[in-house]
């Protein structure tokens, strides 16, 4: 047994690490779950009762809003749009 790797593991246990460790790793962990999404279809359902699809492309860096292309709205079908997070009750992919 490799003692580098066994030290390792221990050292990247949430337990072992302090919060900022921790927060560091959540971050990582929440950037590759967004980047597994892109090119993902999704229907976003907002506010008023409005359901829109598209593809998803992104976030912003603060995460207030997140990047669509071909979004098909009830009045018409936009090329690109920018949503705003704190207007969306919840995003559905298609996997």
């Amino acid at each position: 047994m490799d003692l580098d790797s066994e030290s390792k593991e221990v050292d990247q246990n949430p337990k072992t690490l302090n919060p900022n460790a921790c927060r560091a790793e959540l971050r990582e962990r929440f950037l590759w779950a967004v980047t597994s999404l892109v090119g993902q279809q999704a229907t976003v359902s907002m506010q008023e009762n409005i359901t829109v699809k598209g593809v998803f492309r992104g976030v912003d860096k603060d995460i207030l809003s997140v990047h669509m292309q071909d979004l098909h709205t009830p009045a018409a079908v936009q090329p690109w749009a920018m949503l705003r997070l704190p207007e969306c009750f919840s995003l559905t992919f298609k996997m």
